[in-house]
């Protein structure tokens, strides 16, 4: 018998032995929270965290949008789905805008990396190419005189394919603002197109601004110098050249 207790004491005590020996196996809470904070942290964890949100919320939104479309829209039925509906998809693209402004301040960077490496292949002496198309009045068609301007745009860019293209539209002041301004979409489509055909490289950027009618131009007033569209060609290396 004695043997036997001085066989269990000992077991005992290997046991005990044992469970001080033998690491903590309880999930550490703190770590959890550690590995969250790093997952957000920065502008890669801001640009995560806003892109869930918004693909979450919107499609959130989306499925009240698709349950509630069946019914006639006059009758406005269960009101408060719609309005949480419309507050998902407002708060679905306050988080897009918020992840791409943490994109663009990590691409910034690379981007400006990129326009330096890029100016070493640009001579000196270049700057930016400007060029201005002209209209008849209340048309969007380029004259075969005028398109020779756009001629000459292309082949400055088949020397320097790596730039970024400005298009600027304007229109003279008679007829109505709002007619104006949709003239000068056109104008801005039809420059376009004919930048394509004379060859705009697939390196380049393009940009439009259909402004329509000048800030501060006379009412009512026929001005060649208004019916105009001014392309602006600027080899990405000029910026760093202060040009």
């Amino acid at each position: 018998m004695i043997r036997d207790f001085k066989l269990l004491l000992l077991g005992s005590c290997c046991l005990a032995v044992t469970a001080c020996a033998a690491p903590n196996r309880e999930p550490d809470l703190s770590n959890i929270k550690s590995n969250v904070d790093q997952t957000r942290e920065g502008d890669f964890g801001d640009f995560l965290y806003n892109l869930v949100e918004a693909e979450d919320k919107a499609r959130e939104a989306t499925d009240i949008h698709d349950s509630l479309s069946a019914d006639a829209p006059y009758l406005y039925t269960n009101l408060p789905l719609r309005k949480k509906g419309v507050q998902l998809s407002e708060e679905a693209l306050d988080h897009r805008k918020k992840a791409e402004a943490a994109l663009n301040r990590i691409l910034d960077p690379i981007r400006a990396r990129l326009a330096y490496l890029e100016s070493l292949h640009v001579p000196q002496d270049v700057g930016p190419m400007k060029a201005s198309i002209y209209f008849a009045t209340g048309s969007s068609r380029i004259t075969n005189e005028e398109a020779g301007k756009l001629a000459q745009v292309g082949n400055f860019l088949s020397q320097y394919p790596i730039s970024h293209i400005q298009i600027d539209c304007y229109t003279d002041t008679k007829g109505s603002t709002g007619a104006n301004k949709e003239l000068a979409r056109r104008r801005c489509a039809s420059t376009v197109e004919a930048m394509k055909k004379a060859g705009v490289p697939l390196a380049a950027t393009v940009a439009t601004d259909a402004i329509g009618e000048p800030k501060d131009a006379p009412d009512n007033t026929d001005n060649q110098e208004n019916r105009r569209v001014d392309v602006m060609v600027a080899p990405h290396g000029t910026y760093n050249k202060g040009m």
